[in-house]
């Protein structure tokens, strides 16, 4: 690929092929470190919109500053990071860990970018983002099926790891912001 927007198409590809749970998705993703620099682009670009468009939109996330949210949201997920890093190390699997990352900051992208449709079709959200939630776990979980490759149980500890580690970053960061977790938990994955 010679290109982010070549890059940005395969990835879009790939994110498919991983909420659909296809085995050959891998394929749609640079996953060295060439493609983490692309993928981490991506994950800036989706929580500088998370973070900055509803107030662009005049509808700010109770009345949070966009810099709150967006360091907010990208100190809860450095801590699912973290979790990552440290799971996949126990496991001996660290050879893992820039592939997850670039599905994972790929499958952000899209999926924020996913969750911008309703508010533009002016559609009711509650229901929408329930799906979009459903489609979240799946594609979390199929990221660590089939680009980690790990074992049943394997995935369940990543998972639950994953799942702690956003709620410690969430009330960590909550008390060092000065920040109710729940007015901002909905822009986190």
């Amino acid at each position: 690929m010679n290109s982010f927007a070549n890059e940005m198409i395969m990835a879009a590809r790939g994110v498919f092929a991983i909420a659909l749970g296809r085995r050959d998705a891998e394929k749609y993703f640079d996953l060295t470190i060439v493609g983490l620099i692309g993928a981490l682009i991506a994950l800036i670009l989706a929580l500088a919109i998370s973070a900055f468009l509803p107030a662009l939109l005049g509808d700010p996330v109770d009345g949070l500053s966009s810099t709150t949210a967006l360091i907010f949201t990208a100190g809860v997920y450095l801590f699912q990071i973290g979790s990552a890093w440290v799971v996949l190390s126990l496991l001996n699997r660290a050879d893992g860990f820039v592939p997850y990352l670039v599905v994972d900051f790929w499958s952000t992208f899209f999926v924020t970018i996913l969750a911008l449709v309703p508010n533009a079709l002016q559609l009711e959200t509650s229901m929408v983002m329930m799906v979009l939630a459903i489609m979240v776990l799946v594609i979390k979980i199929n990221i660590i099926r089939l680009i980690i490759k790990l074992p049943v149980m394997n995935i369940i500890l990543f998972f639950v790891a994953h799942l702690i580690a956003g709620f410690v970053g969430l009330l960590v960061l909550g008390s060092v912001l000065g920040v109710d977790p729940m007015v901002i938990n909905s822009q986190v994955q």
